[in-house]
């Protein structure tokens, strides 16, 4: 989003500026990271081709609603305007990331903090039981010394390596990670700020989409696909299917699931209004400022678990030293 948020900025002011398109889509080929898809584009462009065409075999990389959304663009003859619009969009998508990332920052450290002392414990029961020749083993596993270390990173790097190869797996598949979707949607507070965001998305989308004259159907289809989250997205033919059945929008909200009552009254007043587009942008900053305050809560939740899992290991540990030295003590009274 980084990559495409640059290039929708200075194109779209280039366009602006009056400049021309290939020349502006040029100077960005050495400033992308992917220089070999550009490089491709400016060719088709060079050979005749409209950016949308230019952009249409790379639909994967760059996303269905930025391709059709410059098709868009130029054939309305504000591509300039739908470039820029583009690039508000991406900056919003970069900022609730790295304020995402932010708020795990400390729970994170925490976990690793906890996992590397976890570790330290396992070496130092090691030494103590080479001194006292008596073995301690606080977590019941046989973690103890030199080879419990080594058991016990080996449990790591499997665990971490499936936990990477699952989030490969399902990233930017919605048919893979539809099942996890649906699951964490019920999960209190979370499954909110999931669902918030994926409306924010959507009504962005929908602004974007209603401002062109685009078909419905189509506009439709963009803004549910662009929301990313299966319980919303689901949500796509059942509104399709009112609508194409001479329904109002209106109506075919109102038949979908796991949509909220200010989305249903939003389309509502904007249908009546003629201000649709106008009454999504609004709603998009709504949704922006219920996600950022959802995600602050989320993470304030998340720093609380992590350190109630580091206090129950702590008390675990204690728990086990002191049933380990009252054996101890009981096994020196019985022989008295």
């Amino acid at each position: 989003m980084k990559q495409l948020s640059g290039f929708c900025h200075r194109v779209g002011i280039s366009i602006k500026a009056g400049l021309d398109l290939i020349d502006a889509v040029k100077r960005e080929v050495p400033r992308q990271r992917h220089s070999k898809i550009w490089q491709s584009v400016v060719q088709s462009l060079e050979n005749g081709n409209s950016l949308a065409q230019s952009l249409q075999p790379f639909k994967k990389q760059f996303g269905e609603i930025f391709v059709s959304l410059i098709e868009v663009g130029e054939e309305s003859g504000h591509l300039g305007e739908m470039l820029t619009d583009l690039a508000d969009y991406y900056d919003q998508m970069i900022q609730i990331r790295r304020d995402f990332l932010k708020s795990l920052t400390l729970p994170i450290i925490e976990f690793i903090v906890a996992i590397v002392l976890i570790g330290v414990i396992i070496l130092v029961l090691g030494v103590i039981e080479q001194i006292t020749e008596q073995r301690i083993d606080l977590f019941g596993m046989g973690l103890v010394g030199i080879n419990g270390f080594i058991r016990y990173v080996f449990f790591l790097v499997i665990t971490g390596s499936l936990g990477v190869f699952l989030y490969k797996f399902m990233k930017g598949n919605i048919q893979r990670s539809r099942p996890v979707h649906y699951l964490l949607i019920r999960v209190p507070k979370i499954g909110r700020m999931l669902k918030t965001f994926a409306l924010m998305r959507l009504t962005w989308g929908l602004h974007l989409t209603m401002r062109t004259g685009m078909d419905v159907c189509r506009a439709l289809t963009l803004s549910f696909q662009g929301s990313g989250f299966a319980p919303v997205r689901d949500q796509l033919p059942v509104i399709l299917n009112t609508v194409e059945n001479g329904g109002s929008l209106t109506d075919a909200f109102q038949t979908a699931k796991y949509l909220d009552d200010d989305l249903l009254s939003g389309v509502d007043s904007g249908e009546q209004s003629g201000n649709f587009p106008e009454l999504m942008h609004k709603l998009t900053n709504q949704y922006l400022q219920e996600s950022l305050l959802n995600l602050k809560i989320v993470s304030v939740i998340g720093g609380f678990v992590v350190y109630g899992c580091i206090a129950l290991c702590i008390i675990f540990v204690i728990f086990r030293l002191f049933s380990f030295y009252i054996g101890i003590i009981n096994d020196a009274v019985s022989g008295i």
